[in-house]
């Protein structure tokens, strides 16, 4: 007698399962479509084992060959069944590259060369059952009876060895799988062993088909779960669908083409119209999406930022779509009987092209979302200079992640006094490191660092940097007089920077004569008055500044005038034309006489030969900096560079300058001690 309470258990499990995995819409990718096959397999099996089962009740009434039928289709479904599960535990490993021919091969035969051999033990059965058992055999009242021999033991030592192989392959890629995922792969396997365990035990206990529904079904609600690639607001597909289904395609190699459509002013619109409202908006637009292009996987990327992403669109069909969509964002969108207007744009990305990652097609479509180049039009990728886009992308998200992982660090270029005709300080410079450990250059992560606000941590970082290592060591000793530091445009833009500055500082108990802070003309000009406040502030605390790159932006004379400055630095190119051409040299000469006329000092920046150095003291510059005297260093080197320069200066001449005169230079008055550098 059987039990087929089981059985009948599983059938509606089976259906519940199918109805759930539909409803839910899950992104075609390859784990999806075997998990997909896995549930119709296990479903098929159930219905199998069913019907072998009232069979064998009439068997003697049916025709022998409809019942080894029966019987191989049951062992063919149920032995599948563990193939299928381990093709699924393989396709779930995250994986950033197509696998080589080599490794595909290794893994075809070690997926279903095992298989094939149970096949053929199943059906070899009916066709040698005159001559041998193998896996059952029918007696002669037609009633079923499994060999117990070597031969069935051995379909089911390949089901234990496909559990294995889930289970080995899930250890190997453990830090590319979700720990949850893997937990429930292991959940399942018990179950699996329990329920086939049983059932060799009690064969008529039918329970092998009750345990894999069971295990399918909670598989299928914690680890295939809709909110995870649902977006529950439009009922489109998220951004992580977005990124799995197009990591998919790259790494299989199948290309496919993505049109982004970009709501502008999203902030100005949830501000106006409040954030219910415009809720209602996007869940109107993703329904115009899905009525129009249905054939068309459709993604709610942000918060007015939608993507299509079609296999395969010819030139007619694109243009086509273009229209419908301009053609609808030309007419209001109504809501509670209120006209929004609405703008757009289209981004074009063919993702067979020079597109590696989910990643860089995000970065282009951020790219042309944050482009105010690209408003109210269409945009195709060849349009754009993806290298420098991905490039520039990539940046930002080491800016965004350098802070805490510890990648920026403080390098010191060493300043010469001509007065002094010794180092006598340095310039503080930020540097970035990569993951890879290669350095950013500053001239491509300070202008995006700038525009993205991270500046603001760069520089407070900076500062502080160079005040803990001052307060580290006695700086006279080493004759360090001053260190220079760039304030950024973002930070003179700040009312509270003069407090941030003396904060930081007297946290470290510094002397402010040692702090030269460095403000660019561009920062003049578009803060005069913040930044006259603070300098102000500053100054009277005893910190000197000074004009960065003079000669590089506005050249306004008028900040030379109206803003404390102490000291101006002479932009390298300044100098670099000047060493070229008398035109340059004169006018060179001529704005470094105004500047010491206006009681203020001069660094020329670019200086890397000796040549330039001597003709420089000769024209009154107080300070020298470049490649000729140092390169940017790090700190420990910086401080043996200093060390080795004072090894041979009277220790009077080391001693802190009194408080009225912060900056301690005396007049140059000729080019000794010049040779040595």
């Amino acid at each position: 007698m059987h039990f087929l309470e089981f059985d009948i258990a599983a059938f509606f499990l089976g259906i519940l399962v199918m109805w759930f995995f539909h409803k839910n819409r899950p992104i075609p990718i390859l784990h999806n479509r075997i998990f997909y096959i896995l549930i119709i397999t296990s479903f098929v099996v159930t219905v199998l084992d069913f019907v072998t089962v009232i069979f064998s009740t009439y068997a003697l009434y049916l025709p022998r060959w409809l019942l080894w039928l029966i019987n191989c289709l049951y062992f063919t479904g149920s032995d599948s069944l563990a193939m299928i599960w381990a093709t699924y535990s393989f396709s779930i490993v995250e994986r950033r590259k197509r696998l080589t021919k080599k490794q595909i091969n290794l893994v075809r035969i070690s997926l279903f060369v095992p298989i094939t051999v149970s096949l053929i033990l199943v059906w070899l059965t009916p066709i040698l059952s005159g001559h041998c058992r193998i896996i059952f055999y029918l007696d002669a009242f037609n009633v079923y009876h499994r060999s117990n021999n070597i031969f069935f033991f051995l379909i089911h030592v390949i089901v234990a060895y496909y559990l294995i192989y889930s289970v080995v392959n899930l250890y190997i890629n453990r830090y590319r799988i979700e720990k949850q995922k893997i937990i429930m792969f292991l959940i399942y396997a018990g179950i699996v062993v329990l329920s086939v365990t049983l059932q060799l035990i009690f064969p008529s206990l039918l329970i092998e088909s009750f345990g894999i529904a069971v295990a399918t079904m909670a598989f299928l609600f914690y680890i295939q779960r809709p909110e995870d690639f649902i977006d529950y607001l439009t009922g489109l597909y998220n951004q992580n669908s977005f990124i799995k289904f197009m990591q998919f395609n790259y790494t299989a190699e199948i290309p496919c083409v993505c049109i982004a459509l970009i709501v502008d002013d999203v902030p100005f619109l949830s501000h106006t119209f409040g954030f219910a409202q415009i809720n209602r908006l996007y869940t109107d637009i993703a329904d115009f999406l899905k009525h129009n292009f249905s054939n068309a996987m459709i993604y709610n990327l942000d918060r007015g930022l939608f993507a299509l992403v079609y296999k395969s669109i010819d030139e007619v069909e694109q243009q086509h779509l273009i229209n419908v969509i301009q053609n609808r964002f030309k007419k209001p969108w109504i809501k509670d009987t209120v006209e929004i207007k609405l703008y757009s744009r289209l981004c074009i990305i063919d993702c067979s092209k020079e597109i590696k990652s989910p990643e860089d097609t995000l970065d282009i479509i951020n790219f042309v979302t944050n482009d105010d180049r690209y408003r109210l039009g269409v945009v195709f990728d060849y349009e754009i200079d993806i290298e420098k886009k991905k490039r520039t992308a990539y940046i930002e998200r080491v800016l965004r992640s350098g802070m805490s992982e510890g990648r920026f660090e403080v390098y010191y270029q060493p300043l010469y006094s001509t007065a002094k005709k010794r180092l006598i300080g340095a310039e503080a410079l930020v540097r970035l490191r990569d993951k890879n450990g290669e350095f950013i250059s500053p001239e491509d992560f300070i202008p995006i660092s700038e525009k993205n606000g991270t500046i603001l941590r760069i520089g407070e970082f900076v500062f502080e940097s160079v005040c803990k290592t001052l307060s580290s060591i006695n700086p006279w000793e080493l004759g360090i007089e001053k260190v220079d530091i760039n304030l950024s445009v973002a930070q003179c833009m700040q009312e509270i920077l003069a407090d941030q500055i003396l904060s930081i500082k007297s946290m470290y108990h510094l002397p402010s004569s040692i702090i030269n802070l460095e403000i660019t003309e561009t920062a003049a000009a578009h803060t005069p008055a913040i930044l006259l406040k603070n300098m102000e502030r500053l100054t009277k605390a005893g910190i000197e500044i000074s004009l960065d790159d003079y000669g590089s932006g506005y050249s306004n004379m008028n900040y030379l005038l109206s803003l404390p400055f102490k000291m101006v630095k002479i932009d390298k190119y300044i100098i670099w034309a000047a060493n070229k051409d008398n035109r340059s040299r004169t006018a060179l000469e001529y704005t470094i006489k105004m500047i010491k006329a206006l009681d203020m000092t001069v660094l020329a920046e670019g200086v890397e030969t000796k040549e330039q150095a001597a003709w420089l003291i000769e024209l009154g510059c107080d300070f020298l900096q470049g490649y000729y005297f140092a390169k940017p260093m790090p700190k420990n080197e910086f401080l043996r560079v200093m060390e080795e320069n004072v090894r041979n200066v009277p220790a009077e001449d080391l001693e802190p300058p009194p408080a009225d005169n912060p900056n301690g230079i005396d007049e140059p008055d000729d080019l000794e001690e010049l040779e040595e550098f």
